[in-house]
């Protein structure tokens, strides 16, 4: 029959073991609760930059050096800077890299097209 162990302030934290330790840390410490990502539709049709860096999953601050590098596309109504959701969700799918099967099946139907010339 195993007993809980209940410290006191007189044990010696190197007296515990393992397992002793281990669950008074539990008793301390709460799990945090895990965040799930939200859905794409979850998200408004229009946002600022504050919600883009959630979508794309990059910080505020790269959000803000791509729009000055234009490199991201978006709408600016006097200061204020808006993305359209569709947009983002295929800018961030525009540069696919092909899989090694893909690239080899096409490099065999490049050669045999030149060889039928």
């Amino acid at each position: 029959m195993e007993t809980k162990f209940q410290p006191t302030n007189e044990t010696p934290l190197a007296a515990l073991s393992i397992g002793q330790f281990k669950e008074l840390l539990n008793g301390m410490i709460k799990p945090m609760p895990v965040q799930l990502p939200k859905n794409n539709e979850d998200f408004p049709e229009t946002f600022g930059k504050a919600i883009c860096s959630e979508l794309t999953g990059y910080a505020v601050n790269t959000i803000s050096k791509m729009i000055c590098e234009r490199k991201i596309p978006f709408y600016k109504k006097n200061a204020k800077v808006i993305f359209k959701r569709e947009e983002i969700k295929e800018w961030l799918l525009s540069n696919r890299v092909q899989t090694s099967e893909e690239y080899i099946e096409q490099k065999e139907n490049e050669l045999y097209n030149r060889r039928r010339k």
